[in-house]
């Protein structure tokens, strides 16, 4: 009986396509290694729901309406409206000089302080008296209503006039100056030839002085601060030097705006009752606090809640709102604004990333900020 029997091919025996097929699966297999090889080690797996961000916490304060009264913590400087130069007018020798005519020297109003040598103004003087004299016995012997009495008449107005001029001349060897003065420089001393320019030359400067209602205080101040406390003149001031605190006014401002600083000008006049020794020397260092008009219905804020450009932050349902509140200027007393709707309160200190719509949690801020 004839059997099956099933045995496997041997190689030779084998399609030749059979090895082809083995090639190509030994490429694919490389290829599908290196693929894999070079694909990245982490897979995105999408996002992961976590936890809310947590929010910034911000310190505010929330302001209450107040009244105010503007005071501008400023410095400057004691100046000279103008010097005064002292020459004489009589021609002559100086007899005696004045110990307060000297440096520093202060001299009250009428008082002299030089004498020129008078001896040819006094002569002047009783000759113009003699001829007055001898005018007025010419007239008695003439009759009245004539020609001659007429001329005689005019030779006595003459010598009169010329009394007068000469009296006038003696009284110019006396030197004094109709209001209170100090003395900035004088180099005069006894037996100096003395008299105007046209007669001396160079030497017809006796010295230089100040009236006392000269003294001003000059202080530079920022526009908007000077608009602040419109209308200016007038305001009253304190002065404080290292001499002492005076009271002071502003007499007049700038009528131009500093090219450089642009920065306006306060001048502050001293009181004309003030003691002239008690004033401040011109050139002394001065702090300045000026007192504007008093403003009802504004917010007092500490400096810390203004950003740039004078704006700042405030807090509407528990997000950032941005604001520029109307300034009506600074003091020490912080950063004066016209009231407004504050919200939940005014951001206080630093807020890095701040934005607009910004969702926050408040604290309240400490009274210092």
């Amino acid at each position: 009986m004839p059997q099956d029997s099933t045995t496997l091919a041997s190689p030779s025996e084998r399609p030749r396509w059979f090895g082809f097929a083995q090639l190509a699966l030994i490429v694919l297999a490389i290829v599908v290694a290196l693929y894999f090889a070079r694909a990245p080690s982490r897979v995105d797996r999408g996002t992961i729901a976590g936890p809310a961000q947590a929010k910034p916490v911000v310190s505010v304060v929330k302001p209450a309406a107040t009244a105010h009264t503007l005071t501008l913590a400023l410095t400057g400087t004691v100046t000279l409206q103008r010097k005064t130069r002292v020459v004489a007018e009589a021609v002559g020798r100086v007899v005696w000089v004045s110990p307060k005519f000297s440096n520093g020297g202060s001299i009250p109003a009428n008082e002299v302080f030089v004498r020129i040598d008078p001896t040819e103004y006094e002569l002047e003087v009783e000759a113009a008296k003699m001829a007055v004299a001898e005018a007025e016995a010419a007239l008695g012997i003439e009759k009245p209503d004539t020609a001659e009495a007429a001329l005689a008449q005019a030779r006595l107005g003459g010598a009169r006039a010329a009394l007068a001029l000469a009296e006038l001349r003696l009284a110019r060897t006396e030197i004094s100056l109709p209001y209170a003065s100090r003395v900035v420089s004088s180099d005069l001393e006894i037996g100096d030839l003395v008299g105007p320019a046209e007669d001396v030359g160079r030497e017809s400067r006796l010295g230089v002085v100040y009236r006392t209602g000269a003294l001003q205080v000059r202080v530079p101040i920022e526009q908007g601060d000077l608009a602040a406390i419109a209308p200016a003149i007038g305001r009253s001031a304190l002065v404080r030097t290292g001499m002492g605190t005076y009271r002071a006014s502003v007499a007049r401002v700038s009528a131009v705006i500093a090219p450089r600083t642009r920065l306006a000008k306060l001048f502050l006049k001293f009181p004309e009752d003030a003691a002239d020794e008690t004033l401040p020397l011109p050139g002394t260092f001065a702090r300045v606090q000026v007192t504007g008009p008093e403003r009802g219905n504004v917010y007092v804020l500490p400096e810390s809640a203004a950003r740039e450009g004078d704006r700042l932050w405030v807090v509407r349902n528990g997000a950032l709102d941005s604001l520029k509140p109307g300034t009506l200027g600074r003091s020490a007393a912080g950063w004066i604004v016209e009231a407004f709707d504050a919200g939940d309160g005014v951001v206080v200190g630093t807020l890095p990333a701040a934005a607009e719509g910004l969702k926050v949690d408040i604290a309240q801020a400490s009274s210092k900020q």
